[in-house]
């Protein structure tokens, strides 16, 4: 609907014009009225009408010298002049101000709506044309940032930018999604411009703080969480000569959306950049934790494994056939002490594979797959030529737990008697000896190596008592924790 104003000193004149006709029924909404110039103009300014009918004569600022302050300060909309006084000087002076029409008060309804319907047709005529040069300006000049963007010639226009600090972030789907969608989501005052690029829609922003940005894109997230989304962002401000180089920068970036696919806001502060690698003998420890069902050991395996591919920066094909084929290699460790197990067909990888978009998803799947494993393995099934290994070998694994010889005996299916005595013959020390050696070593590894604290060495190895842990490693190494770590660390200096 178009808004319509009313402005003249005499309230009955006034209130006449807002109800001498139905105006919603010819496409008009009255928006307000004013009693004086002055005040006329304020609404000007606030509403931003597009018909005004005004009093031509008012106390202060009359109606002539406000439409002419009204055009100086650039409004366009539509002035209809009112009076009393037929003096064809003053539809002079409106017709010379551009005024549409001169109405004489009272107004005749038959003389009035006439007028209104054609200020209608020539106010609409005027958005359309307004709306397709505005479209055109805008098509023109996005074209103009997409091509520079994309490397090729700078065009004048984006001159007046030369002194401006930009702020880059692009914003990638897993699954194309409607345009018109992502502009409504993605819309805000702190935004200078998007640009799409293929399937890409690239945010521009002047001047701005990074903290600020952050905040934003976190808050825009989850206005976007039916689609699988992330942004991506250079942190660094640059000027309007860079930007080629900032989109080259953010591109890469996007080809690590499978990677860092549980990752909002992906920038270049916070990629993986150390090459890790994995351990030898890496993939039996992770079958050994799977036999034991031992979720923390796994789970720890499995975000070695995604900080792995995170900074391998591997193509999501690569990784995913990699990570299939690991998967095989595991499955048949295990299937060569336990040819029962359930090793997942081509089609069960298929699905898990089909259904993972990111590589967290993934990794998750074939975490569950082999966790659904572990319920169908007895790792502590063992025979009677091999239960001290496997029980030593559960030790040197599991040192850390509440163990002691009633535990093992349970979990071996063992009557302790019997089996402290069996484990003495075959190691040639009670079992509580030995778990105190293990844990010593392993104490004596972290005193030094990883440069841990006493109390923390302490709940490493498996005691929760501090001073306990003391006595037992002095008694052990004939020094205090700190004595043996100041000792070692000097020897290595």
């Amino acid at each position: 609907m178009l808004k319509v104003l009313f402005i003249d000193d005499e309230p009955l004149i006034r209130e006449g014009l807002a109800s001498v006709i139905d105006w919603n029924d010819y496409g008009y909404q009255v928006v307000g009225t004013a009693e004086n110039g002055k005040v006329g103009l304020e609404k000007i300014r606030t509403l931003r009408p597009d018909v005004v009918f005004v009093d031509i004569r008012m106390p202060g600022l009359s109606g002539i010298d406000m439409v002419k302050q009204a055009k100086n300060e650039g409004y366009t909309c539509k002035f209809v002049v009112l009076s009393g006084y037929s003096n064809f000087s003053y539809a002079q002076q409106s017709i010379r101000l551009g005024m549409e029409s001169y109405l004489l008060k009272p107004v005749d309804e038959e003389e009035l709506i006439p007028l209104i319907r054609q200020l209608k047709e020539k106010c609409m005529s005027e958005h359309l044309l307004h709306s397709q040069i505005h479209e055109y300006e805008t098509m023109t000049e996005n074209e103009e940032w997409k091509q520079f963007l994309q490397g090729r010639k700078k065009h004048n226009r984006l001159n007046q930018y030369q002194n401006e600090i930009f702020h880059v972030a692009s914003v990638t789907f897993i699954d194309r999604p409607v345009r018109s969608w992502v502009e409504e989501k993605i819309k805000t005052d702190q935004l200078f411009k998007y640009i799409w690029i293929d399937q890409v829609i690239y945010l521009l922003f002047k001047n701005g703080e990074i903290a600020s940005i952050k905040r934003l894109f976190q808050s825009k997230s989850r206005l976007m969480e039916a689609k699988l989304h992330q942004f991506q962002l250079i942190e660094e401000g640059t000027t309007i000569e860079r930007l080629p180089d900032i989109v080259n920068q953010l591109k890469q970036l996007q080809r690590l959306h499978f990677s860092y696919g549980d990752t909002t806001v992906l920038s270049n502060q916070e990629l993986i950049s150390e090459k890790t690698s994995l351990p030898d003998g890496w993939m039996e420890e992770v079958c050994r934790s799977i036999e034991f069902e031992d979720d923390i050991k796994l789970d720890s395996y499995f975000v070695e494994m995604e900080k792995y591919y995170q900074a391998k920066q591997y193509q999501p094909q690569r990784i995913t056939a990699e990570l299939i084929e690991i998967t095989k290699d595991i499955y048949t460790i295990l299937s060569r002490a336990n040819p029962d197990i359930h090793i997942p067909s081509n089609e069960e990888m298929a699905n898990i594979i089909c259904a993972s978009q990111t590589l967290q998803q993934l990794l998750s799947s074939l975490k569950n797959q082999l966790s659904k494993t572990a319920t169908e393995i007895n790792g502590f099934a063992c025979n009677s030529e091999n239960t001290i290994e496997k029980i030593v070998e559960f030790v040197e694994k599991f040192y850390y737990k509440d163990l002691n010889l009633k535990v093992i005996a349970d979990l071996f299916s063992y009557n302790r008697s019997y089996l402290g005595k069996k484990f003495k013959k075959q190691t040639g020390c009670y079992f509580h000896h030995y778990l105190d050696i293990v844990r010593m070593e392993k104490a004596k590894y972290f005193l030094v190596e990883k440069e841990l604290k006493v109390y923390e060495v302490s709940e490493k190895v498996g005691y929760s008592n501090n001073d306990y842990f003391y006595k037992k490693f002095k008694k052990y190494a004939g020094v205090s924790p700190k004595e043996y770590q100041k000792h070692q660390r000097k020897q290595h200096a």
